[in-house]
């Protein structure tokens, strides 16, 4: 029973811990917008120019595709745990057979 308990702890702890507060992904954004900034000025666009804010965009746009890619990918990863990506997916390649014929 004790092990349970650390056990649960410590989950609640890491489910905890994986959250991100407000002020986190604000952080987060401010810094890849100036990630995106800079990137646009590498290639040689001038800030405030129609340009830039084209080149803005389409950095936001490839990461929002990425972000699709990679949750579409999540979503038709099997999971070990409980079974499929959809219903009535059968987790086995194969059917269960006895081991053991007695015929």
């Amino acid at each position: 029973m004790r092990i349970v308990r650390s056990g649960l702890a410590i989950a609640l702890l890491l489910a905890v811990a994986a959250c991100a507060s407000p002020q986190e992904r604000v952080a987060r954004e401010a810094a890849q917008k100036q990630s995106d900034e800079a990137e646009c000025r590498s290639i040689g666009f001038t800030a405030g120019s129609e340009a830039f804010a084209n080149c803005m965009l389409k950095l936001r746009e490839i990461r929002a595709q990425e972000e699709n890619t990679r949750e579409l990918r999540r979503a038709q990863t099997p999971s070990p745990w409980w079974g499929g990506p959809y219903p009535g997916y059968y987790p086995y390649p194969y059917p269960y057979r006895y081991p053991y014929r007695y015929w």
